[in-house]
């Protein structure tokens, strides 16, 4: 039985808020994911379009929570192009992280007969409706990022292209395994939340813990606090860390660059000069690790998630439709480093790249993706190439990096076996290894 079948015989649907995510709205989704969450969006809400680039005769949505910081821009630029290599009119709705803002955006884009809406949601129960509004209207759409538990696109139908999300276990875990080993594998470590109750938050917590793990000589400065993805509470949150534990802080984990930024200069009032590390690359984030105030930052891979989305989409207009095991994928992202040779050898899960040469990839100019060849349409079944490390989710992915729960799981509710399989696992394990033949960002 799918999710709506086992949700509708129990009554579930109408209390997914409660069930599934937070109810923050704007936190999270990306920003979770890559710190392009934050709730300082443009005041005026849905916002704007833009329609350059295509023919004219095929028409896209994209909806982002704001233009106020640099991962969002990214995520938008990385559309914008790909939108224009596939031929699609371009339109960016800018929702504040606001779901019944989104909601009407993408009811809007149904009733104009847009081909396509790509996106993130905000809550975990918003992606079942947002999913609905796909599915009923036949309009072929991905969100990304952020899932309702024990929900997947299968459940909702196949205009729900795709479901992919950021390796927040990995990504964590390395950001702090590259922080302990820059404070000399011991010592006492601040580490600042951003919003509880999301799964790129819950995911974050895990990595950092897995770390310690290998660290026994590394504590914890208290418990950890939440910073909301926002530069002014981690300064908050930060403050009061100082006057617990001052001097004896020995280094700081942000849970996204406005987190690690916003805490830093903090530290930085109050002269205490440790290792920093965050998680977004935002050119912030970047331009901090240049000058040697933060020691690295992990990729959310804006323009990328964009970019894969709009190719995604394309692929099933045009009549390429995705395995089931497709369906649910996460993928690594590099960390951004000042000199990638000091961690090469010590980060092992992630790919280590130049901070600098990164952000002149991603913020200069044309981004370095080639889009057509990540559509099997375009680039046929033997050519095409995801150019990131992407890999299929099983259920203990799915457990691990959506911290799904089995006691969260609605009665009657039954996975496709393609997330069980693990035949079908290991035969798309190695189709998107076998595919993945050029790293742009290498």
């Amino acid at each position: 039985m799918n999710r709506l079948a086992a949700a509708g015989s129990v009554g579930l649907l109408g209390s997914l808020a409660g069930c599934g995510g937070s109810s923050d709205g704007g936190s999270d989704g990306s920003s979770g994911s890559d710190g392009g969450t934050s709730s300082d969006g443009s005041s005026d809400g849905s916002s704007d379009g833009s329609s350059d680039g295509g023919s004219g005769s095929l028409t896209s949505m994209a909806s982002i929570a704001n233009r106020q910081n640099s991962y969002w821009l990214s995520w938008e630029k990385g559309y914008l192009e790909a939108a224009e290599a596939f031929g699609y009119d371009t339109n960016v709705q800018t929702n504040n992280g606001e779901v019944q803002t989104q909601q009407q955006q993408f009811d809007t884009a149904v009733s104009n007969n847009s081909d396509f809406i790509v996106g993130q949601t905000y809550t975990n129960a918003a992606a079942i409706t947002l999913a609905e509004t796909l599915a009923s209207s036949g309009t072929p759409g991905v969100l990304a990022v952020t899932i309702a538990d024990w929900f997947v696109p299968q459940d909702a139908g196949d205009e729900y292209v795709t479901f992919f999300t950021p390796h927040f276990v990995n990504h964590a875990y390395s950001a702090a395994k590259m922080l302990f080993e820059a404070m000399g594998g011991s010592g006492t470590f601040v580490h600042i939340e951003g919003n509880r109750g999301t799964a790129p938050n819950i995911g974050r917590n895990k990595g950092v813990d897995l770390a310690m793990e290998e660290y026994p000589d590394i504590e914890m400065a208290g418990n950890r606090q939440p910073g909301n993805w926002i530069r002014s509470d981690a300064r908050q949150v930060m403050n009061d860390k100082v006057s617990q534990f001052g001097d004896d802080i020995d280094g700081f984990f942000g849970q996204n660059d406005a987190v690690a930024l916003g805490g830093l200069t903090i530290l930085e009032e109050n002269d205490i000069d440790v290792p920093v590390v965050g998680i977004d690359a935002s050119e912030p984030g970047l331009a901090a690790v240049d000058d040697g105030r933060m020691t690295g930052t992990v990729s959310g891979m804006g323009p990328w998630q964009a970019g894969w989305s709009v190719a995604k989409c394309h692929d099933y207009i045009n009549g390429h439709t995705l395995t089931p095991a497709e369906k649910m994928m996460s993928f690594n992202a590099p960390v951004c480093v000042k000199d990638p040779s000091q961690w090469s050898d010590v980060i092992d899960r992630l790919p280590v790249v130049d901070a600098a040469e990164y952000n002149t990839a991603i913020f200069d100019g044309e981004t370095p993706y080639d889009w057509k060849k990540m559509s099997v349409v375009e680039a046929g079944e033997d050519a095409w190439d995801p150019q990131i490390d992407l890999s299929p989710m099983n259920l203990d992915d799915m457990k691990t990096v959506l911290d799904w729960k089995e006691g969260d799981k609605p009665d009657g509710y039954s996975l496709p076996d393609a997330y069980t399989d693990d035949a079908t696992q290991e035969e798309i394990t190695t189709l998107y290894e076998d595919q993945f033949t050029s790293n742009p960002l290498k």
